[in-house]
């Protein structure tokens, strides 16, 4: 099974620059994770997608001017940073403001690491639906 520690490790390859504008830590990671087995990259997708929905709240979105997709962004900026920025910004709504920023946005490569992975992997165009839905608004507990 494959554990939040697990996550962290990879995410933590990307150099917790979410303003990078490289995309090369993103391609390196997605070949890391093509290397070992589909459940990986899924599992993988599957952190991915919970930390997305838990950082999906009305109050970090509210006076940053953020379109739907920007809003999601910013959070792929935040996962990117490392579970000590997830922890800090849920802790702290102010924390949130230096990942809403266009560099921040960069991040959103992350979203394209499991499809890609498996792609690489397997040959076969990723069909795989996470149990949470990241999209802006989904975490209704919390809009």
């Amino acid at each position: 099974m494959f554990t939040d520690d697990e996550f962290w490790e990879l995410v933590a390859t990307l150099g917790g620059r979410p303003d990078a504008q490289d995309d090369t830590p993103y391609e390196e990671l997605t070949e890391q994770l093509a290397q070992g087995p589909v459940d990986r990259i899924t599992g993988f997708a599957e952190v991915l997608a919970r930390q997305l929905y838990e950082l999906d709240r009305k109050y970090l979105a509210q006076g940053t001017g953020l379109s739907a997709d920007g809003f999601l962004y910013a959070r792929c900026a935040v996962v990117v940073g490392g579970w000590e920025a997830v922890a800090t910004v849920l802790a702290d709504k102010a924390a949130f403001a230096p990942y809403a920023t266009d560099e921040a946005a960069h991040a959103e490569s992350i979203l394209d690491v499991a499809s890609n992975a498996y792609r690489l992997k397997t040959g076969r165009d990723w069909d795989h639906v996470e149990e949470y839905d990241y999209e802006t608004g989904s975490n209704e507990e919390w809009w």
